[in-house]
């Protein structure tokens, strides 16, 4: 018996030690299994497109067997995704999309269902400015036509956005915030509908984003853009328009869309998932097939980013108090 004690034994841990050379070794991140990018925004929409059109040219810069899908997680203007992202496991596998103003701007407008500290940018992608529309037979042509009108009719001109806290909505207030004068604003559930407003002359002037702004627009005349609202003139079929500061009102207005991850990522897995994004974004061959997607490409490291959202938040909150005073 005292003889078979040691034989047990030594049979047990030989088992043992096959067992755990037959287990397959676990691959590392990002191999092992798909990341998840939450969009908070429905199939097909411009969100929606720019994370299908990224993510092979992500994965293919982050190397390896790394795969990516798109979850979608529409509601509440991105609330449920950003809910859904500050409450993920900061392990690489779950990352998402964000935009501004609305990221900054649900805090502002109402207590939010996530915490905004619980989001990490890591990089910006596009940085998308509004402009000032108006339809193709009215008799303003430019910001000066605008500021002569708002100072004739100081309560009598309609602008229309995509919605409360958006780029559009921002830039009714900075238009009023510029002027001194009050503007009756208009939310509409998206921007068809806003130019279906426009061009039925219900509202008098719509915020639109740039890259919103298309070749059937530009070829049929049907609206007329009085002002970009970026820092600078954007190249496109926009070129030709100035900006408001051009035309001596300095409002600034944009959109803009990057990737972000939970609070508490690893540093090395922050850095690959920045530095994949970034080669996507000079990446000669996504930009050759993203053309509409990839309009207004403007890369900002996860930090420069972070910064500029800090100062952005600051002229939202100053804005917003406008809001609340109408």
């Amino acid at each position: 018996m005292r003889a078979v004690r040691p034989l047990f034994f030594s049979m047990c841990a030989l088992a043992a030690a096959l067992a755990v050379t037959a287990a397959p070794a676990r691959a590392a991140w990002p191999d092992d299994r798909p990341i998840e990018v939450y969009v908070g925004f429905a199939a097909g929409g411009g969100t929606d497109l720019l994370a299908r059109a990224m993510t092979p040219f992500l994965q293919k810069h982050l190397g390896g067997k790394a795969r990516i899908v798109v979850v979608n997680k529409p509601g509440a203007s991105g609330e449920i995704a950003y809910s859904a992202l500050s409450r993920a496991a900061a392990d690489g596998y779950t990352i998402g999309i964000v935009s501004t103003p609305s990221l900054l701007t649900i805090p502002i407008q109402r207590k939010p269902k996530y915490d905004p500290a619980a989001i990490v940018p890591l990089a910006r992608v596009i940085d998308d400015p509004a402009m000032f529309v108006v339809a193709g037979d009215s008799k303003l042509a430019s910001m000066a036509d605008l500021v002569k009108q708002l100072k004739a009719n100081p309560e009598g001109l309609s602008i229309g956005s995509n919605g409360i806290g958006t780029n559009g909505h921002m830039a009714a207030l900075a238009l009023q915030q510029a002027t001194g004068a009050k503007v009756n604003h208009i939310p509409f559930a998206g921007t068809s509908q806003t130019k279906t407003s426009l061009l039925g002359h219900h509202i008098d002037l719509m915020a639109m984003s740039t890259t919103e702004f298309t070749e059937a627009d530009r070829a049929s005349k049907d609206v007329k853009v009085l002002a970009q609202l970026g820092a600078e003139r954007r190249p496109g079929l926009v070129a030709d328009v100035p900006t408001a500061r051009e035309q001596k009102l300095d409002i600034t207005i944009s959109s803009e869309r990057g990737f972000a991850a939970p609070r508490g990522l690893p540093p090395q897995i922050a850095k690959r998932l920045q530095d994949a994004i970034e080669a996507t974004t000079k990446d000669p061959e996504f930009l050759a097939r993203a053309v509409n997607e990839a309009r207004g490409i403007s890369y900002l490291s996860g930090a420069a980013w972070t910064q500029h959202m800090a100062t952005q938040r600051g002229k939202f909150e100053s804005l917003w108090k406008i809001a609340a005073t109408k």
